[in-house]
């Protein structure tokens, strides 16, 4: 009997138009931030002061990648590093080979 190996099962599936679902809910909720803030501040040139980083921070989380690994998860885990014990451990190793003069 043959089983199918399932293909490409590293690539996430696109369910909102070319959005994946991590990628939509990244923007969805920034869209939604943007909007109660429409209601909360009255002056049109704070809101686009207040809107602009909150619009970048959704789109980069959404699509920015470094090292091909995704903001969120890269995120994490500079945050699981900062916080995280650390524990140094000193390991001698061969020392340089010395020169003989003649």
């Amino acid at each position: 009997m043959r089983f199918q190996v399932p293909q490409f099962i590293e690539t996430e599936t696109k369910i909102v138009g070319p959005f994946t679902l991590k990628q939509f809910l990244f923007l969805a909720t920034g869209a939604v931030i943007i909007f109660i803030l429409q209601y909360v501040i009255t002056n049109f040139t704070f809101l686009i002061i207040a809107a602009l980083p909150i619009a970048a921070a959704s789109i980069a989380l959404a699509f920015y990648r470094i090292d091909d690994m995704p903001l969120p998860q890269y995120l994490l885990m500079a945050l699981s590093y900062a916080t995280g014990a650390k524990r140094y451990q000193f390991r001698k190793d061969n020392p340089p080979p010395t020169q003989i003069h003649e």
